[in-house]
């Protein structure tokens, strides 16, 4: 199996397609990784995080210098990390916000939590502005996605 490197338009095109990741955080001496749904303008993630007021996502968000988002796929095998740092959406970009995690967010949901009730949860807006960001498929990704779309066309029958 081969690893190809991704050129900057593949991974903002799975940036922009892939509406969840793993978004990774630290506080100096722990990690904490939970599945987030994000929007995507072109330039920044962004994430609609629910809460309630004992959230540890929270805590970790406010200790974390410099975050890690992971997006993957495994038909065809490749995946896209960003770093960088997370913050607030400011006032006036909240707009903008809302409109990229309505486009591409996998889960544009208000209530995430089974056991809390809404009146319980706030909602924050994050951006993460990427410092890095690399792609990488694993294999032919070009033969592997055109293989997935003759897939799609032939009704789920891979076609030789």
């Amino acid at each position: 199996m081969v690893t190809v490197q991704l050129e900057a338009d593949e991974i903002d095109e799975i940036l922009r397609t892939a509406g969840s990741g793993v978004l990774s955080l630290c506080n100096g001496t722990e990690t904490y990784a939970v599945p987030e749904s994000f929007g995507y303008d072109g330039d920044v993630l962004y994430f609609q995080l629910v809460h309630d007021d004992d959230s540890e996502k929270m805590a970790f968000i406010e200790t974390t210098d410099a975050a890690t988002f992971t997006v993957y796929d495994e038909s065809p095998a490749e995946s896209v990390i960003v770093r960088g740092p997370i913050e607030t959406v400011p006032e006036d970009d909240r707009a903008v916000a809302m409109n990229a995690i309505a486009e591409n967010a996998a889960i544009p949901t208000l209530n995430v939590s089974p056991t809390a009730a809404l009146d319980d949860l706030s909602m924050n807006l994050y951006q993460l502005r990427p410092a890095d960001v690399s792609g990488r498929a694993f294999g032919n990704r070009r033969d592997a996605a055109e293989n997935g779309r003759r897939s799609a066309r032939n009704g789920g029958q891979a076609s030789p």
